[in-house]
């Protein structure tokens, strides 16, 4: 998870400080340099021994961990809290650079500094799942993104920065309590489930950008702030469930 934190955290400053923003499709020709040297080393990486696998003999199908109803909502999770972040941060510019705030793009690309967070809250979020619960850390976190979300409205740049900040911190909680949340359900087959878990999780951003597309075309920022706001009903949902089942395994 911090991994891909570090990834989303370097795109945005490539397009907003590396290149100037009146040549802003150059930012997308560094991008496919770097994917190429990532796939190069990957490939010269992959032609070194593998560790020999423990293969296991059956283990649970793809439809059948979508029948359950444990990791069915986990995975809902991942759709739901990314369904909210990718539509903040797509969207999130344009607010900023509208009228009464008006940033410039520099000002606006340092507020995505907020990502160096979740670099830091992904492990710690790994020990406060083990201590409390993953459906704790996954309740609290959707509460810190909610009132990141309502902070977000107040029309200042320091408010907009706390909010990202606790939006930050909320979001990559939820999204490492879920993730271990999956694998810790699973003896075997957590390969699949991760698959599962992902397609999910993209399938969620997609259709949040999507989404709130079409609410900041009616409504503005203020229509994607309650677009968001009733999609994270579904992770707070699924959190809460979560830590009681796990809470009646207990002996």
């Amino acid at each position: 998870v911090s991994a891909t934190v570090a990834g989303g955290l370097g795109g945005r400053l490539l397009g907003g400080w590396l290149h100037p923003p009146a040549h802003w499709r150059y930012a997308f020709v560094t991008a496919a340099v770097l994917v190429l040297i990532a796939t190069f080393i990957a490939v010269l990486r992959l032609r070194e021994p593998a560790p020999a696998a423990h293969h296991q003999s059956g283990g649970i199908s793809l439809w059948a961990m979508v029948k359950r109803r444990d990791l069915f909502r986990l995975f809902l999770v991942a759709f739901a809290s990314f369904f909210v972040f990718s539509s903040v941060f797509n969207f999130l510019p344009f607010y900023l650079a509208a009228p009464p705030l008006s940033l410039p793009v520099q000002w606006i690309t340092a507020l995505y500094l907020s990502y160096v967070l979740g670099i830091l809250v992904g492990p710690i979020a790994g020990r406060v799942s083990n201590r409390w619960g993953s459906g704790v850390t996954m309740a609290v976190g959707v509460v810190l993104i909610a009132a990141g979300l309502l902070l977000s409205t107040v029309p200042s740049m320091w408010a907009v920065g706390v909010a990202l900040a606790a939006i930050c911190t909320g979001y990559f909680g939820v999204h490492a309590s879920a993730v271990g949340a999956v694998n810790q359900s699973l003896e075997s087959g957590r390969g699949r489930a991760n698959a599962l878990y992902v397609l999910f999780y993209y399938v969620g951003g997609w259709s949040g950008i999507t989404g709130s597309g079409i609410a900041y075309s009616h409504s503005g920022w203020p229509g994607v702030v309650i677009l968001c706001g009733v999609m994270l009903l579904i992770p707070l949902y699924c959190g809460i469930a979560y830590q009681r089942q796990a809470t009646r395994k207990l002996p």
